[in-house]
């Protein structure tokens, strides 16, 4: 049986330059807008939002959204909160927002900096990692009725946190996927292989 890590409560920030710095070097690579090898097999598109919570000092922590364990789709998975696109929303960060304020009930201080390569989810959808800076002194929350509870994970030691990696086969395709085993369950999935790609590049712009 795997042992959780158990996160500390707090960690020095990460500097929002070098936050900005990673995001465009992440757009820099042979595939800019596409992160996973995987071909979704569904035409819709959707978008994620990856809420960096912090202060005028940087980045301090990233807010993760756990599901329900009687919800009807992924029980218990950690995810950032998100959905499939709707024909009112004016683009992929639209929607973003849009599924933010729907999930945790966050609407208002949100500053967008930027998308990460595409990912392809389990359900064969492509969605867009849209990042935000949030400073709100008092983070708080209100959960979508499908939703357990948010964690608020220290971003500088997730960077040295012990990822494995976890070897899937999903429709005929071998893929091996980072896995973090947490306390309230574990990390992985589309969501870890986002989150993880996305800290490489920031630990190399260090």
């Amino acid at each position: 049986m795997r042992r959780p890590w158990h996160p500390p409560e707090s960690a020095p920030p990460v500097p929002w330059l070098r936050i900005a710095e990673s995001l465009r070097h992440s757009q820099s690579g042979p595939n800019p807008h596409k992160l996973s090898v995987r071909i979704p097999e569904d035409t819709r598109r959707a978008a994620v939002g990856v809420i960096l919570w912090g202060d005028s000092a940087g980045a301090r922590k990233v807010v993760l959204a756990q599901r329900g364990f009687g919800a009807p789709h992924h029980p218990g998975e950690l995810a950032f909160p998100g959905g499939m696109v709707e024909p009112r929303d004016r683009d992929l960060p639209a929607t973003a927002r849009r599924e933010v304020a729907e999930e945790i009930g966050v609407a208002e201080g949100l500053w967008e900096l930027g998308c990460f390569p595409d990912g392809v989810a389990k359900a064969r959808v492509r969605f867009t990692p849209v990042f935000f800076r949030w400073e709100d002194p008092v983070p708080t929350f209100r959960l979508d009725r499908e939703l357990e509870q948010v964690l608020m994970l220290p971003l500088a030691p997730l960077m040295e946190a012990p990822w494995t990696l976890e070897r899937l086969e999903r429709h005929g395709l071998a893929l091996e996927v980072p896995r973090l085993e947490l306390p309230q369950a574990p990390l992985w999935g589309a969501t870890a292989f986002v989150l993880k790609a996305w800290l490489d590049v920031l630990r190399s712009t260090a």
